[in-house]
């Protein structure tokens, strides 16, 4: 194949294209500017907070202030 041909600057050509626009995308990725210890730090937080309410979900259920349906 010769290196110089139209069809090898053409393939190269949608091929950096395709990079230039995923570059694009992953500059755009919310979260992207954040750094690994910061993320561990958010992760964490979501977690107490997913085990706060998990709690209150079971002191609420406690309290059968709800009817659950039997199936």
């Amino acid at each position: 194949m010769d290196k110089d041909s139209q069809d090898v600057h053409q393939v190269l050509n949608e091929l950096k294209n395709k990079f230039q626009e995923m570059r694009k995308l992953v500059s755009s990725m919310p979260g992207i500017g954040v750094s690994p210890e910061q993320q561990q730090q958010q992760l964490q937080n979501l977690r107490e907070q997913v085990r706060t309410k998990n709690e209150l979900l079971q002191k609420y259920k406690s309290l059968c202030m709800f009817e659950i349906p039997k199936e």
